[in-house]
């Protein structure tokens, strides 16, 4: 019977780590380095507005997780564990400042390619 209670506490441990992990953060893309042709400056456009996209359904699932992780411990009488809370919110954080610099990264290249050459 002991056996049964721990393999069910493991399962219950594992599944609940599992969880955690099924939010895949998605990869910046490239820096545009080099002359920008306009070819390139649409692709560099085009891979910053799928990051931002992909990088916002990151968000998602993490706050998603969060509330299965509490329904999750309400339904099995667990106390929730705020420190799944508190990583997720990190990991938004980090997340939304991604955003930012791949954003203001393609933003500055466009700029630059619409200066003129000094």
């Amino acid at each position: 019977m002991r056996s049964v209670i721990a393999f069910a506490i493991l399962i219950g441990s594992v599944s609940a780590g599992v969880a955690q992990d099924m939010c895949v953060e998605p990869a910046a893309p490239a820096k545009l380095d080099g002359a920008p042709s306009a070819d390139r400056m649409r692709a560099a456009l085009a891979d910053a507005r799928h990051f931002i996209a992909q990088s916002s359904l990151y968000q998602d699932c993490l706050l998603k997780e969060v509330e299965a992780a509490k329904l999750q411990a309400a339904s099995s009488g667990q106390p929730f564990e705020p420190m799944i809370e508190t990583s997720a919110r990190l990991k938004i954080a980090s997340s939304r400042k991604a955003q930012e610099r791949v954003g203001d990264a393609v933003n500055g290249a466009i700029t630059a390619a619409r200066s003129p050459p000094n």
